[in-house]
């Protein structure tokens, strides 16, 4: 795939997609208008919108999609091949599994149930191939903005200044608070974290994931499990766990997950609840997770002064909290455990 490719906006999916809304506008409005078609065909499908009883519904569907195609026309789609593939391939699985739904049972159908199961499987091949891309970037600093931890300063200027400091991803973390309250700073995060080439997971929550544009999720323990939340994800949208014993990263690893965070390794004032885990138990994780497999992050109470104990350990990425988002100068702090991991790891 050349640079050209990854950088062209997917322009296919999106005049696909308008075609086809209105291709389905217009049997709304002649059901609406009743008007004689001028051929057999498009005769048949008035009368057939009508007798499902579309007239009634036409006048909300229409402004509804021409709402919709406002919106995807000014969309800035993600650029690249690939997205484009992903997104049409999800969309033919998608009607392919509710005509196979809707359909009558019989043999002269296979052929429609056997497409929905060759289309399920193309879409996570590419989005499996994606999500490892996008994975890649925690290997290195993760940080984790809490805005409840951020000494009473923005958390996106927290979260700036950590990326201008070398993190490649971010964690929004919110405890306690309504969705809605926090759903706009999550798109923010998304936004400077996508123009800084890093990803950004929201922590417990897949819904506000999809909502903002988010690259995934972390889940800990007690969260949704890894099988459900990616029903509520986007195929090609990560998901992360936190382990604090072996055998819950060797879970995580059987279930697919996109990346895997063992902590806690030192003592935290971050999160009173953590379990105690240690680069004792992050060294038989290691052995566990091959060297092509998802990243290993380890997690709690890392500083530059303890960081060296972690690589020796065997750890991809690094994950804090207070390290960065509590520091007096946010970037330099950044820097400073970024240059030390990089410099303590075999």
């Amino acid at each position: 795939m050349t640079q050209q490719d990854q950088q062209e906006p997917p322009h296919f999916t999106r005049e696909w997609l308008l075609s086809a809304l209105r291709y389905v506008r217009g049997d709304f409005e002649a059901a609406l208008s009743g008007e004689a078609a001028d051929n057999e065909r498009a005769r048949s499908r008035m009368q057939t919108a009508r007798a499902l009883g579309l007239d009634a519904l036409a006048p909300d569907v229409l402004s509804a999609i021409d709402d919709a195609v406002a919106s995807i026309s000014a969309l800035q789609w993600p650029g690249g091949l690939e997205v484009r593939y992903l997104a049409l391939v999800g969309a033919l699985r998608e009607i392919a599994e509710v005509s196979t739904a809707t359909m009558p049972r019989g043999p002269e159908y296979a052929e429609l149930s056997d497409l929905a199961r060759v289309l399920s499987a193309a879409e996570l091949a590419t989005a499996s191939g994606f999500r490892r891309r996008t994975a890649e970037r925690f290997r290195g600093l993760y940080v984790i903005v809490d805005p409840d931890l951020t000494n009473d300063r923005d958390p996106v200027w927290v979260a700036q200044q950590a990326l201008a400091g070398g993190a490649s991803a971010l964690q929004l973390r919110v405890k306690g608070r309504d969705k809605g309250d926090w759903a706009e700073l999550a798109a923010q995060l998304s936004k400077e974290c996508e123009a800084q080439g890093a990803a950004l997971v929201v922590n417990d929550h897949p819904d506000v994931a999809v909502a903002a544009g988010a690259h995934g999720v972390h889940l800990g323990q007690h969260d949704l499990p890894l099988a459900s939340a990616r029903r509520s994800l986007r195929p090609w949208q990560i998901a992360g766990t936190s382990s604090a014993l072996v055998a819950e990263a060797q879970a995580s690893l059987d279930q697919g997950a996109d990346y895997i965070a063992v902590g806690r390794m030192f003592h935290t004032g971050s999160k009173a609840d953590t379990r105690a885990a240690g680069p004792e138990t992050l060294r038989e994780v290691r052995a566990l997770v091959p060297p092509d497999g998802p990243p290993l992050v380890a997690i709690g109470g890392i500083t530059p002064e303890n960081v060296g104990e972690v690589a020796a350990a065997g750890a991809d990425g690094i994950c804090v909290i207070a390290a960065v988002t509590q520091a007096g100068d946010p970037r330099e702090a950044a820097e400073r455990l970024l240059t030390a991991f990089l410099a303590a790891r075999p």
